[in-house]
């Protein structure tokens, strides 16, 4: 029964972490590509300039690591673009998306959750800025925050996929958080194994 429970673990982190690299995608579609058409032909004012000069800069931040220099100073300037756009533009939905994707790349989340509040108030009607707010409230650890952001989600689009899969992944993290806080802060799958030491238990997840 150990091995088919540690298979059963590793098959859920694998199903997690694709899950997680489904909405990650969907975070990244909906500041970098989902109106990028729209920026470039509104590239004729100092708004869609902005946007379409800060859109060249996360692209080529993107694809570089995580700890790169020069991914940090590309996306400080992208940050400091659509910072300057919104100022002179606060009702810019299209620069308030692209600055949360600049602050998911940067892993600057508080922020990001800042920047998406706004965001909604602009278009409250739109349920992917809920999915993308819920994705931002899960990796700063507020789980319950992104569960809520999620049903505003399902509400605003019954239909809506990828929120309703969301909040089942949610839904079954918070109910392992709850499962290792009763166990003294131990996974009761991995206890078995031998994988903890006494008094390590003190994870950050």
């Amino acid at each position: 029964s150990d091995w088919s429970s540690d298979v059963c673990s590793s098959d859920l982190r694998i199903t997690v972490k694709k899950t997680y690299r489904a909405i990650a995608s969907t975070a990244f579609a909906l500041t970098l590509a989902f109106s990028q058409t729209q920026a470039v032909t509104n590239s004729g004012n100092t708004q869609g300039a902005g946007i379409a000069e800060a859109i060249e800069l996360y692209g080529k931040a993107l694809p570089m690591k995580m700890d790169s220099l020069a991914r940090t100073e590309l996306l400080n300037q992208a940050e400091s673009i659509l910072k300057k756009v919104i100022e002179e533009n606060p009702n810019s939905l299209e620069a308030h998306r692209k600055l949360m994707g600049v602050y998911l790349l940067k892993q600057d989340y508080s922020n990001g959750i800042r920047i998406m509040h706004h965001a909604i108030t602009l278009s409250p009607e739109d349920p992917k800025l809920f999915i993308s707010l819920a994705f931002l409230y899960e990796h700063s650890g507020a789980l319950e925050y992104a569960e809520e952001m999620l049903d505003q989600a399902i509400s605003l689009d019954p239909n809506q996929k990828t929120a309703k899969e969301y909040r089942t992944l949610i839904q079954s993290k918070m109910k392992s958080a709850n499962m290792e806080q009763l166990h003294g802060g131990e996974n009761p799958i991995d206890s078995d194994h031998g994988q903890l030491l006494p008094g390590s238990a003190n994870t950050s997840h």
